[in-house]
């Protein structure tokens, strides 16, 4: 028997689903409204003799008792195989790189609990002074291990030595690094101390912050297998069940996730870094479709605010999920970010002490991502020309497609044509451009590292592109410049076919010019070349070859 088949065993799939979904006896099974959709008329059973559920309605589909536990919680397999494996108090088997990671949670730890005495000693009054003017109570400091660092680098090093660990295993855990003297030293000096866990309630590593002003303000634990701030939410690990239930609310600093549970704001989180990832999206899009980010509101936090909510955009936005509903099943809802317009000036701990009530309301009328980024577009562009005003359409386009139609896109659309000051047919028109519309469902290639954005990656086209493409396209002589250019640095995706198709030419050393034929509209090796081009790049393609100019023959002397 697998430790899959033993967790299994174990279980009651009747009683692990009605602690979760209210069951009714039905014969030989059990039935009950299908927490995966909404209905009148039960289509969901359970069937004790099989160990199986079964959704007979428009989710058709079913599973064993892991299934139903990945489905309602949002959890993927391991997940919920650990969960239901602590549960049932059956260890999982751990080995290679789990064991050595057991080890690097220990000593972090023990680290932890060195980092906690030291706040509460004589060495942390100051600390404890400055937390209690941020008006975090004991309680809270408690509960979320804040410790202090001692400041002379050598403390916690002797101290886990001391307890029996050697000192590769520490710096292999992040908590001691080589010095310039080539001596070992405390990573961590004379800081505020945030111990950090995945999920699951691991301790995979710290925060740390300053507290005599000193650069950086904040220092992390050093990427490795255990600690990726990609991927962590810092009390991801205590929100995950109101985050369920209420939604997500993301705030930028460990003080603001911190007084925000101390008030009793449970489903509050903080990013690791100054923007969202793709991954701390996904995690959170697989509890709720409730999103909302208040970040700060000065001019570096308004730019890391709209890196994090292109991203909450492009990969949240477009997606539903399953959340928990007034009478406790799941239903399922579209996604909806929003942010919090935070009063100028404040952070999220600030409002939350002065009046948690302030805090509520401001949650409560935090407006449609979305809404915050045409506001964003129209009010940084340039909106009383033609020109700008175009501008301004193709860089909401990407955004407004992904909405996928209905009153969010019209809302959006009328919005921005309000912005901007024309007719929302205009706006609409606009939008319905194949050039605006194909790159706003295929959004460009990223960069190739060391490279640099153009400065018209926002325009309906680049002249710096199309001249370059021009040249090599007329002019023969100039092709194997080609040589040391890749067709990445073209960010758009007409452009780079072009250039890809010169270099396929080159490579194959196809007889006569492509740019010479391409100048000939006659010409058979123009018609073999635009049929190897898709309809929007030989569009672009007819667009370049009229523009060349003939390589001038010399002046006769």
């Amino acid at each position: 028997m697998t430790v899959v088949d033993d967790v299994k065993a174990r279980l009651d799939i009747v009683e692990v689903v009605s602690q979760r979904v209210p069951l009714q006896r039905s014969g030989n099974s059990y039935k009950a409204n299908c927490p995966f959709h909404q209905e009148k008329t039960p289509s969901f059973h359970v069937f004790p003799d099989r160990q199986s559920w079964r959704c007979f309605g428009s989710c058709a589909t079913g599973g064993d008792v892991l299934s139903f536990v990945m489905r309602s919680e949002g959890l993927e397999f391991g997940e919920a195989l650990r969960q239901m494996a602590q549960q049932t108090g059956i260890v999982l088997p751990q080995r290679g790189q789990n064991t050595q990671n057991e080890g690097a949670h220990k000593i972090n730890e023990d680290t932890r609990a060195f980092f906690q005495r030291t706040l509460a000693s004589a060495q942390g009054a100051s600390a404890r002074e400055y937390l209690e003017q941020r008006g975090l109570d004991k309680q809270a400091i408690e509960a979320f291990g804040v410790g202090l660092s001692p400041s002379d680098g050598e403390s916690l090093k002797n101290h886990l030595v001391r307890e029996g660990y050697s000192q590769e295993e520490l710096v292999s855990a992040g908590v001691v690094r080589a010095g310039d003297d080539g001596v070992n030293h405390d990573l961590f000096r004379g800081r505020l101390m945030f111990p950090i866990r995945d999920a699951h309630g691991n301790l995979v590593g710290f925060g740390a912050r300053t507290l005599d002003g000193s650069e950086p303000k904040y220092l992390n634990s050093p990427q490795g297998p255990l600690f990726d701030k990609s991927r962590l939410l810092y009390a991801m690990e205590r929100a995950r069940t109101d985050v369920r239930k209420e939604g997500a609310v993301i705030v930028e600093g460990y003080m603001d996730a911190i007084a925000a549970h101390q008030a009793g704001f449970k489903n509050v989180v903080a990013q690791m870094g100054t923007a969202l990832t793709e991954f701390q999206v996904d995690e959170i899009r697989r509890l709720t479709g409730k999103m909302t980010m208040a970040l700060d509101q000065d001019a570096a936090g308004q730019a890391a605010t709209l890196r994090s909510l292109d991203v909450v955009l492009e990969n949240f936005r477009t997606k539903t999920t399953n959340r928990p509903g007034p009478d406790g099943t799941t239903q399922t809802v579209e996604a909806d970010p929003r942010i919090i317009v935070m009063p100028p000036g404040q952070d999220p701990d600030e409002v939350i002490h002065r009046s948690p009530s302030d805090w509520s309301k401001l949650v409560e009328s935090a407006i449609p991502a979305i809404t915050f980024r045409i506001n964003a577009i129209t009010s940084q562009g340039e909106t009383e020309s033609p020109e700008g005003k175009a501008r301004c359409v193709a860089e909401a386009a990407p955004f407004i497609h992904l909405l996928g139609g209905g009153v969010q896109q019209a809302n959006a659309v009328e919005l921005l044509a309000g912005n901007l000051n024309v007719p929302i047919d205009t706006v609409k028109a606009a939008l319905s451009r194949p050039s605006v519309a194909r790159r706003a469902l295929r959004p460009d290639q990223p960069r190739p590292a060391g490279t640099t954005a153009s400065p018209f990656a926002k325009l309906d086209h680049d002249p710096m592109e199309e001249h370059c493409l021009q040249l090599l396209l007329g002019y023969p002589e100039l092709r194997e410049l080609a040589d040391g250019l890749r067709s990445e640095f073209f960010q758009r995706h007409e452009n780079r076919e072009i250039f890809s198709q010169l270099i396929k030419a080159r490579q194959a050393n196809v007889e006569g010019s492509i740019g010479q034929a391409a100048l000939a509209p006659e010409s058979s090796a123009r018609d073999t070349l635009r049929l190897n081009l898709d309809d929007e790049v030989a569009e672009q393609f007819e667009f370049l070859t009229p523009r060349m100019q003939p390589y001038p023959e010399p002046a006769n002397r």
